[in-house]
């Protein structure tokens, strides 16, 4: 409210007076804010750049932008959205095509977060543009994965498909490694959607292999885990995902990789390990983005029903379905649609039991050993 007001100043004597008080009344309230809270150094500095002559400063919108990026960290994507809508409009009329593109990428990635699809392709497709203008191949072809995940999303796998394995070829002409890893990373995923799991495991791999930051690498071995997880390799996403949990990666990361061990343990029949992963996660339930909140939902449903909960489980799965259609989220629909429809046929329902762990490949017992060994050295 503060920073909004600002913005739309009166140029009256009676205007400045009531912002200076009102600037006044939030310094205070910051000062009595907890010191050691990380949010409290974000809004100190906010409100410290905020002047009674009521002129936006560059201190002000890299405030804004750098608080931005600490709620996406923390799993408040709406807070964090209204953040960067503040910090862009905190630039006026002078945003230039350098500027625009970070803050595109950014509104781009919160609005897929949070499901709202067109918002969410006008801001990639705005990136693209400015990344366009400025030379800029890097956040273009990131702008370019970006449209990708909402079209795998939205249930388009072919179109997912294309658009990223041209973004590899481009990537690794250009030498950019770490664009090569997240487009790696989201073509496992859109494979293993396909159905074409060893090839989403190699491509997986090859993503953490190529990573150079150490957040990004734990992101990607959530998805690792997940992908040992459908393949049938649960030792093996076991050891993935318990890394990410017990890691100081970013509470989405973290938390998908709590719901994916829900999955890991209903799948080998270990009971106590589901409902304790299960609790982990109900606690955070307050924060999770419109998909997750499907997912746990999911795999509360395919979990309870692997333990013979079945009545449990229908419930579970059609508060999932309804969120699923509330959110648009097309491909998970069509999924719990089938699980749901399994749950109605005994003889289906053999289908929500999950099949003996395979037995691990040279190149499983290849990426364990190293899982294990990357855990070790983190541990000391």
């Amino acid at each position: 409210r503060l920073v909004d007001k600002l913005l739309t100043l009166p140029t009256d004597n009676e205007g400045a007076e009531g912002f200076a008080w009102q600037l006044e009344a939030v310094r205070r309230h910051v000062a009595d804010l907890p010191a050691d809270a990380p949010e409290t150094a974000h809004l100190r500095g906010v409100v410290s750049a905020i002047t009674i002559g009521g002129v936006p400063t560059p201190s002000l919108w890299n405030g804004l932008t750098a608080y931005a990026y600490f709620l996406e960290h923390e799993g408040r994507l709406p807070e964090s959205l209204e953040a960067l809508t503040l910090a862009v409009r905190s630039h006026g009329g002078g945003l230039g095509p350098a500027e625009f593109l970070p803050y595109a990428l950014l509104a781009a990635r919160l609005n897929r977060l949070l499901a709202r699809w067109d918002p969410a392709t006008a801001c990639y497709h705005a990136a693209l543009e400015a990344a366009t203008v400025t030379g800029d191949l890097n956040r273009a072809l990131r702008a370019r994965l970006g449209r990708a995940q909402v079209d795998r999303a939205r249930g388009n796998l072919p179109r997912a498909r294309q658009e990223v394995e041209d973004v590899i070829a481009k990537a690794a002409e250009s030498d950019l490694p770490d664009v090569q890893s997240d487009a790696h990373l989201d073509l496992g995923v859109v494979l293993m959607l396909q159905g074409a799991r060893a090839e989403s495991l190699e491509s997986t791999y090859n993503a953490f292999r190529l990573s150079q930051d150490p957040l990004s690498r734990m992101r990607i071995l959530g998805d690792l885990g997940y992908a040992l997880n459908e393949s049938g390799y649960y030792s093996a996403a076991r050891v993935a995902l318990e890394i990410v949990v017990n890691s100081d990666s970013s509470y989405l990361v973290r938390l998908n990789a709590i719901l994916e061990l829900m999955q890991v343990e209903s799948a080998v029949g270990n009971r106590v390990a589901f409902e304790r992963r299960r609790q982990q996660a109900r606690e955070l339930a307050g924060r999770m983005t419109p998909s997750m909140s499907v997912d746990y939902r999911y795999k509360t449903a395919v979990g309870l029903a692997r333990f013979e909960q079945l009545d449990r489980a229908r419930e579970v799965g059609a508060e999932a379905l309804a969120l699923a259609e509330q959110h648009r989220l097309n491909e998970w629909y069509f999924r719990i649609e089938r699980m749901l429809q399994d749950l109605e046929s005994k003889a289906s329902q053999k289908e929500l039991h999950a099949p003996a762990e395979v037995e691990a490949t040279p190149a499983v017992l290849h990426i364990t050993n190293g899982l294990r060994e990357y855990a070790s050295l983190a541990a000391v």
